[in-house]
């Protein structure tokens, strides 16, 4: 019986670890950065990565055409430049969809 209670009390305090590190959807984190330059015709969009997010290291992902995630270093000169023909494309697109 003995058994019984501290079987049931593991499983309880497992649940309760589970419960407070799985309620926190953390992204899928980027580890490393890549510097060479993604050619533009293989991205369809990005996203920032950042450390409050609960990723380690600051990033942007690039979302390629074929649906992979990309890793580049947020300040790099080519990600910025990239980063922002994609914004002025995305407004480009809003601006003819009348949004």
């Amino acid at each position: 019986m003995q058994q019984l209670h501290l079987l049931c009390l593991s499983l309880l305090v497992l649940g309760c670890i589970l419960d407070v590190h799985g309620g926190n959807n953390v992204l899928d984190c980027c580890l490393r950065t890549r510097e060479t330059p993604i050619p533009r015709r293989i991205v369809q969009d990005y996203r920032l990565q950042l450390v409050q997010d609960g990723c380690d290291i600051p990033a942007v992902v690039f979302i390629t055409m074929k649906g992979r995630s990309l890793c580049a270093p947020l300040q790099a000169l080519w990600v910025v430049r990239l980063r922002e023909r994609l914004d002025a494309s995305s407004a480009r697109k809003a601006k003819l969809h009348g949004k």
